[in-house]
């Protein structure tokens, strides 16, 4: 499949540009739309096609919780119109993260809200990142997948015993497989650390028959990987399978254009 470039991290580039502790990027998008413009235009600069929106945390009860007072419509707005007037040569997804929450019902809703509002400001597909366990990332799948839009799941996996987990202890190829099944558009992986053992689950799940997906982290705060180490990672998962590939935490455009290096990314097919 044609190797696609994503773009790396937002949240942890708005921590460096000042982003204050316990602050969620979200409130940026009101009180400085300029820092999160900045990111997604450096990205889009070093080379990524496809830009995620800042909207993290937008299904998720601790935004209200932390003093965000925008409604999700509005903020939805905010945040694509920012990518798109900001990365004007890149795609746009609409991203959403974990809600951390256990009742079956309200996950579904806060999904369906939430991504609802980002099709509605015009995403080119839609994005469920960080996923904890499957039952979640099903529902907002099923969520994302309602909008009419291609929806994307990537699960953020843990490493136990040598081998991928969800955090719900679920095998990550099982996991991949789920989404796939379930009509992802893409399925894979994000904020794992560089040197986990990814490679071999990306393997196994090429016959899935959807894009593959690895946006692995730097590395942790005070140990980011270099650039070239991020890109030296980033060919062992394309070789691995992987064909949408970029950074999570701590990738900053350097590593993004690290990887690009790598490869020449093609055009981008939403139904594969």
């Amino acid at each position: 499949m044609s190797p696609l470039l994503l773009d790396g991290a937002m949240g942890t580039a708005l921590i460096d540009a000042g982003l204050p502790p316990g602050r969620l990027p979200e409130a940026w998008l009101v009180a400085r739309p300029e820092a999160i413009a900045r990111v997604h235009a450096a990205h889009a600069a070093a080379g990524a096609q496809v830009v995620l929106t800042c909207t993290f945390n937008l299904a998720a009860p601790r935004l209200a919780a932390s003093g965000v007072e925008q409604g999700v419509g509005d903020l939805a707005r905010r945040a694509v119109a920012l990518a798109r007037s900001s990365a004007p040569g890149a795609r746009v997804a609409g991203a959403l993260g974990p809600t951390l929450l256990l009742d079956g019902g309200e996950v579904a809703a806060r999904y369906a809200e939430a991504f609802g509002a980002l099709a509605a400001a015009g995403c080119d597909l839609l994005w469920a990142e960080t996923q904890l366990g499957l039952v979640e990332a099903l529902a907002a799948l099923a969520a994302a997948r309602a909008t009419g839009l291609p929806a994307v799941v990537t699960f953020a996996f843990q490493e136990l015993g040598g081998a991928l987990h969800s955090s719900a202890g679920e095998p990550a190829l099982e996991c991949l497989a789920a989404a796939a099944h379930e009509g992802a558009a893409a399925v894979g992986a994000n904020c794992v650390l560089p040197g986990s053992p990814l490679a071999p689950v990306l393997a196994a799940a090429e016959g899935l028959g959807v894009p593959l997906v690895a946006k692995p982290s730097a590395g942790l705060p005070d140990a980011i990987v270099t650039p070239e180490a991020f890109g030296t990672f980033i060919a062992e998962l394309l070789r691995a399978g992987a064909s949408w590939v970029g950074g999570c935490c701590g990738a900053g455009p350097a590593h993004i254009e690290a990887v690009a290096r790598r490869f020449q990314p093609r055009g981008w097919e939403p139904g594969r």
